[in-house]
């Protein structure tokens, strides 16, 4: 498995949804976790029932030897080999959960098995999904280039580095990814948002090679086993 996190810092209010959109781009099969703290949002959206969702995740994760949960009804099934596992639109609720997934994140593996790309939502302070954006193999700051989500970006990177290395999609916005790459610390891929044919092959050439980043890994650790 590869755990990756998908987060933001500035005017970006829709990560859920793009974060799906770099899933459907993704060359293995990848679910995505619905982990915002402010609350889900794509049950709602998609019509998606809410139950069994990150609630119910957290409770298996608690006590697995006793749970009857069935990761074939705990996630949702979109398109292009992406299953999706939500959030109730509850604060409350979503934090609760994180703090039971936190210390466990990475025995989702074993339950739900692919690769994994887990929507935390604002990278903030004592942001209450810490522990999941240590743990994850990548992390992907997804951001707006316009001016004022630039801005924020820079005056993060420290926030940022704090919790390990980061790499940036861009989603729109005024500035190119050359020119936010000349603003920031951090690498820039490429653009979710492709504006000609360019731009869309560089995008999925940035993907595969970011999806297949830990490959040798993986071999090596099957070679040992």
């Amino acid at each position: 498995m590869t755990l990756i996190v998908t987060g933001t810092t500035g005017g970006l209010t829709d990560l859920g949804t793009v974060s799906l959109h770099l899933a459907t781009l993704w060359p293995h099969p990848v679910t995505v976790i619905e982990a915002d703290p402010d609350g889900g949002r794509l049950a709602a959206r998609h019509n998606w029932e809410l139950r069994p969702g990150l609630a119910e995740l957290a409770g298996h994760l608690r006590t697995p030897a006793t749970s009857t949960l069935d990761p074939a009804t705990l996630c949702r099934e979109y398109r292009n080999h992406v299953s999706v596992v939500v959030a109730p639109p509850s604060a409350e609720q979503v934090i609760a959960a994180l703090s039971v997934i936190g210390p466990h994140v990475r025995n989702i593996e074993q339950f739900i098995g692919g690769d994994i790309v887990i929507d935390v939502g604002r990278v903030r302070p004592n942001s209450p999904a810490a522990e999941l954006i240590r743990q994850a193999d990548i992390r992907l700051l997804i951001t707006r280039t316009d001016l004022d989500d630039v801005v924020v970006l820079v005056h993060r990177q420290q926030l940022l580095n704090d919790f390990g290395l980061w790499k940036i999609l861009a989603a729109g916005g005024r500035y190119t990814v050359k020119e936010l790459s000349q603003a920031v610390e951090f690498p820039v891929l490429a653009d979710l948002l492709p504006a000609d044919r360019k731009s869309s092959a560089s995008l999925r050439k940035a993907i595969t090679a970011l999806a297949n980043e830990l490959q040798p890994n993986r071999l090596s650790s099957l070679a040992v086993v």
